[in-house]
């Protein structure tokens, strides 16, 4: 995801108080899409955020991450991605 500088949660009130509702349920909302967010991490200066989220579906990531509220302020790019462990099987016929 990433967010204009003026968009930031760290600049902008506006945005600050609806990130803190958003955030305040997050776990509930995880739960209510099956999703599993096994880490998240920020590049401040960049207002770049990335997740990595184990989820049965990309609709059900998309569904998460409009009910945090995060589509309110920012762009969000969703990638699948696998362990590269089974490209490897896959490739060598393992």
């Amino acid at each position: 995801m990433k967010h204009t500088p003026e968009s930031c949660v760290m600049f902008n009130d506006v945005v600050r108080k609806k990130f803190k509702e958003f955030v305040a349920n997050r776990v509930e909302i995880a739960k209510k899409h099956e999703i599993k967010v096994i880490s998240a991490y920020t590049s401040i200066l960049d207002h770049f955020i990335y997740y990595i989220i184990e989820a049965p579906s990309q609709q059900a990531i998309e569904n998460y991450f409009l009910e945090m509220g995060f589509a309110f302020w920012k762009n969000v790019e969703i990638r699948q991605a696998r362990p590269v462990e089974d490209v490897v099987k896959r490739g060598t016929g393992e």
